[in-house]
């Protein structure tokens, strides 16, 4: 199911484009017009505002009214929300009881054998903070089921410590080589190479919660609540068609995550969430997203930026005006964090937009 705010975008966002063509070079289809697809990146319909304070209590309730107003249109009794343990689905969790309710929202949390204890304690603890009902419900036997733990050899060592271990030394070691590409690389992997199981072995998880989430809500009349934000959303560092992109309203998907932040903390999300570090707990060891963007507040500096510029230009031509971007980029930061988040934004324009269609 496609998140509630892409079934509005139209009406609310203006037509600023990153185009690609995808044309077919077949013979047959040379006969006749080549169907052209476009990948769009659309700036936040905002910026006009971007440069002012972010103000958390203004913000709190125009989230309060969307919330409210798919709840609505939906016809739905209550919402459900996956609730990880991290910081995003905590603040969305947040928002949502401030908007509906305690009494109309359910918290589920849904580890399998990968997934770190600390992170399954803090999102029940989270939920006993809001007050609200909380299920947990474990999926290993499902991944077991489609063979996603078979794409790696994790499932020959024997203990959760070992295999932490043994990720986190393949993960220094094929940092070693690849450095700061490490997620453009995963946006594009290689046929059959260690990345491209690696995804297939970590996605996998987030597709199937996504179909536990809908399974629950479609039974109880429930509004599926997203917790993805802006800065993952245009750096691709979610599980596409997995329950960080696909949900029925996506309460903070405008925000940076360093606004997500300080939202946490008007909303007065607790320390023992707020503190920790970035962990997706999609696969064993310790894993930073924040370290592998190069940190929160400079990557949404230089996204902030991309998207002003796409606001100021008015321009559906991303060729023409790319090279005069990052030239304005790499006046204020690093080439090469700059090059690292811009191809990140540019391959992950996919997961935006399909499927494709006529």
């Amino acid at each position: 199911m496609l998140p509630f705010f892409r079934f509005k975008k139209d009406l609310t966002i203006s037509t600023n484009y990153i185009i690609m063509e995808i044309k077919s070079s077949s013979t047959e289809a040379k006969k006749m017009p080549s169907p052209q697809i476009q990948l769009k990146i659309l700036p936040d319909p905002n910026l006009s505002k971007a440069k002012q304070p972010f103000d958390p209590e203004l913000e709190q309730r125009k989230i309060n009214n969307l919330i409210k107003s798919a709840l609505n249109l939906l016809h739905r009794d209550g919402a459900i929300i996956a609730l990880s343990g991290g910081l995003d689905s905590a603040v969305t969790a947040a928002l949502t009881v401030k908007a509906l309710g305690k009494d109309r929202v359910l918290a589920i949390n849904l580890p399998e054998r990968d997934s770190k204890p600390i992170h399954q304690q803090h999102a029940k603890r989270m939920a006993k903070h809001l007050d609200i009902a909380f299920k947990r419900i474990r999926i290993t036997n499902a991944v077991k089921t489609i063979g996603a733990y078979k794409l790696l050899p994790l499932r020959i060592i024997p203990s959760r410590k070992l295999r932490n271990k043994a990720v986190d030394y393949g993960k220094k070691h094929f940092l070693n080589h690849h450095g700061e590409h490490l997620l453009e690389n995963r946006l594009d992997p290689p046929k059959n190479s260690w990345i491209a199981r690696g995804n297939a072995y970590a996605i996998a998880k987030h597709r199937i919660r996504m179909v536990k989430i809908y399974q629950l809500a479609e039974l109880q009349n429930l509004m599926v609540v997203g917790a993805a934000n802006r800065t993952e959303w245009l750096t691709g560092t979610f599980s596409k068609w997995g329950v960080d992109h696909c949900a029925d309203v996506m309460p903070i998907v405008h925000l940076y995550r360093s606004e997500v932040e300080i939202l946490a903390k008007f909303l007065n999300i607790p320390d023992w969430i707020l503190m920790k570090s970035a962990d997706p707990d999609i696969i064993p060891g310790d894993i930073n997203k924040e370290q592998l963007l190069g940190g929160f507040k400079q990557t949404d500096e230089i996204l902030r930026t991309v998207e002003n510029y796409f606001n100021k230009i008015q321009s559906t031509s991303w060729l023409k005006y790319r090279t005069d971007l990052k030239e304005e980029l790499y006046k204020t930061f690093q080439k090469d964090d700059v090059d690292n988040i811009l191809a990140l934004f540019e391959k992950s324009a996919h997961m935006r937009e399909s499927p494709f269609h006529l």
